[in-house]
């Protein structure tokens, strides 16, 4: 006998159970799962588990050396990503897979494993044959070299340099600091000036200022490295990053006066200059779907992108799948 996903149901485990909140402490615990595949995501960040997936949004067990982690974010039906099992470790993926459907199933809820990343979509394509796999673009990771961000050489970045250069024509006394704790308070007051007009709902607004607060005031414990600019000693910008890999920097949060020209690119280009000179690479994470996010991203020309994927049973559009 097999469950509707083709898995056996002989000797079949109990649902998975005992989801947690990821908290500080678990750091440890969480990257001896993700570290070993060096994947170049953001996802798989801990900083980024702990400041976006707080109040639960985010949330993770972990059951015979192999990671789950399941995401709901209310306006969206629960769905994981993929069983991350413990590199090294013997495992039997289509077993993995059909724990987290049998998941959902049993709650009602359509089965949906997004962000499916490149080692793990090969795994998926040779051991659940039975699930339909999609790229979901709106998800991917935007990767420039470091030389470009650093530099902006070339024509395509003719603009980026022109704004760059009137940036420091008209305030030639510009500051640029590493971040440190006694600037976090003005950092949110950034932060809080930044969101006026974008259009946030309430509740937006509430769930990523909590996100750049947590951010902000863990930076040590999360390793988090940040920096600023300042015009007559105050903070006007702000970026926060972290080392993914050996060659590659993830940027998390860059949040700047929208009414200064040229303070994007500034705080963009001097957080490279400062904070990543030993890497290759800087991922400056997805668009979300966000049409001046993603024209932003692509005005800058990655590199590469990280391609994502999401798998379920029948068709499912990336439309269906970009509402959070």
């Amino acid at each position: 006998m097999t469950t509707e996903c083709g898995c056996s149901v002989m000797d079949r485990k109990a649902l998975l159970k005992d989801f947690k909140n990821f908290e500080l402490k678990d750091k440890k615990l969480i990257e001896s799962y993700t570290k070993p595949w060096k994947l170049d995501c953001s996802d798989l960040s801990f900083a980024n588990l702990f400041i976006w997936g707080a109040d639960g949004k985010m949330q993770y067990t972990i059951e015979d050396d192999v990671l789950y982690i399941k995401l709901n974010f209310k306006s969206f039906p629960e769905f994981f990503w993929p069983p991350i099992p413990k590199v090294g470790t013997e495992y039997n993926y289509k077993e993995l897979v059909c724990k987290e459907l049998d998941y959902l199933e049993s709650k009602g809820i359509v089965p949906v494993i997004r962000n499916i990343w490149e080692p793990f979509k090969e795994i998926f394509e040779k051991e659940c044959p039975f699930l339909d796999i999609e790229p979901a673009d709106i998800t991917w990771d935007y990767v420039y070299s470091r030389e470009k961000l650093a530099t902006l050489k070339g024509k395509k970045l003719h603009g980026k340099r022109n704004h760059i250069n009137k940036f420091i024509q008209e305030h030639p006394d510009y500051e640029y600091r590493k971040l440190e704790p006694s600037m976090y308070d003005d950092c949110i007051e950034v932060y809080d000036e930044w969101k006026e007009g974008k259009g946030l709902s309430e509740t937006e607004f509430a769930n990523e200022r909590r996100s750049v607060v947590l951010a902000l005031s863990n930076m040590e414990a999360l390793g988090l490295t940040g920096g600023a600019i300042l015009l007559d000693g105050v903070i006007k910008a702000f970026t926060i990053g972290e080392r993914l890999t050996e060659n590659v920097q993830l940027i998390h949060i860059e949040k700047a006066d929208a009414e200064i020209n040229g303070l994007f690119p500034m705080i963009n280009q001097q957080y490279v200059l400062h904070e990543c000179q030993d890497v290759e690479y800087i991922n400056r994470e997805e668009d979300m779907g966000v049409e001046g996010m993603r024209k932003a991203k692509r005005s800058y020309y990655p590199d590469y992108m990280v391609k994502k994927y999401f798998a379920a049973k029948g068709r499912v559009t990336t439309e269906e799948l970009s509402e959070e």
